[in-house]
C-alpha cells in the first residue's frame, strides 16, 4: 500500500480493538480514525467519518442497530463503495457464506491472527476479496466450494416452509407434518435437504442461520 488506509474499527472488547490498531498502525498498513464498541456507535461513526475501510466484528451489542448480516446489510447500504471486512469468530458455514453473498470484501477468523487481516485490507485496497484459509476449509468441509463460495443456496418452497416451522414456530416434525398434512418422513428430508444446500451439519446451525435471516418474510 502507497498510504495508509483509513479505518473504521468496531468491536465490543476494547482489548481486541487496541490490539489491531496497535498492530495496523505500527506496521504502517492503516490508520484507526474511529472506533466503535456497539452496532450503534458504528452506524453513527460510519456517517461521520470519512474512511477507507470498515473493520467489524460479527456479533456486538446494540440498541437501535441489529449486528450480523442486518448491519453488514446496513453498512453497504450507508456506504456502497467502502469496503467491509468482518472479523468473526463464528463457526457457521451457511452464514459465512452468506456474508460473502452479501458482498463484504474480507471473512477473517478471529483466531488467525492479525496478518491475515492485514492480508485483508490489502486485498480490499486491490479491489480483491480475502477469506482466511481457515474459513476456507470449513466452508471446504460443508461442500461449499468454487462456484458456491458467495452464492446464496435456493431452497424450495417446500423447504422453506419447513424450517420456518421449525425455527420460528418452533414445531416439531410431527407437529409440522399435521400442519401441512405431510408425512413426518416428507418433512424430516426437506429438513435434511436444505441443511445439506446451506452446508449445515446440525439442527442448532439451522436454527441460528434461520433466526441471522429473516426467512420469515420471503
Amino acid at each position: 500500500m502507497n498510504k495508509l488506509l483509513r479505518i473504521i474499527l468496531a468491536d465490543d472488547h476494547a482489548i481486541v480493538r487496541y490490539g489491531i490498531r496497535i498492530a495496523m498502525e505500527t506496521n504502517h498498513v492503516a490508520e484507526v480514525v474511529a472506533e466503535a464498541s456497539t452496532s450503534d456507535e458504528l452506524i453513527a461513526a460510519v456517517k461521520a467519518q470519512p474512511c477507507d475501510a470498515i473493520v467489524t466484528d460479527y456479533s456486538m451489542p446494540g440498541v437501535r442497530t441489529q449486528d450480523g448480516i442486518a448491519l453488514v446489510d446496513r453498512l453497504l447500504r450507508l456506504k456502497p463503495d467502502v469496503p467491509v471486512i468482518v472479523v468473526t469468530a463464528m463457526r457457521n458455514a451457511a452464514l459465512l457464506n452468506k456474508l460473502v453473498s452479501k458482498g463484504v470484501r474480507g471473512v477473517v477468523e478471529k483466531s488467525g491472527g492479525v496478518q491475515e487481516l492485514h492480508l485483508a485490507l490489502l486485498a480490499a485496497a486491490q479491489d480483491r476479496n480475502y477469506l482466511s484459509p481457515g474459513l476456507e476449509t470449513l466452508l471446504s468441509s460443508a461442500s461449499i466450494i468454487g462456484r458456491r463460495i458467495g452464492t446464496d443456496a435456493v431452497l424450495t418452497t417446500a423447504e422453506l416452509e419447513v424450517i420456518r416451522l421449525f425455527a420460528y414456530n418452533g414445531l416439531t416434525a410431527t407437529q409440522i407434518s399435521e400442519r401441512l398434512n405431510r408425512s413426518p418422513k416428507t418433512v424430516s428430508r426437506h429438513k435434511i435437504n436444505a441443511q445439506r444446500k446451506l452446508g449445515l451439519s446440525t439442527t442448532q446451525e439451522l436454527l441460528e442461520y434461520c433466526r441471522k435471516n429473516d426467512l420469515a418474510a420471503r
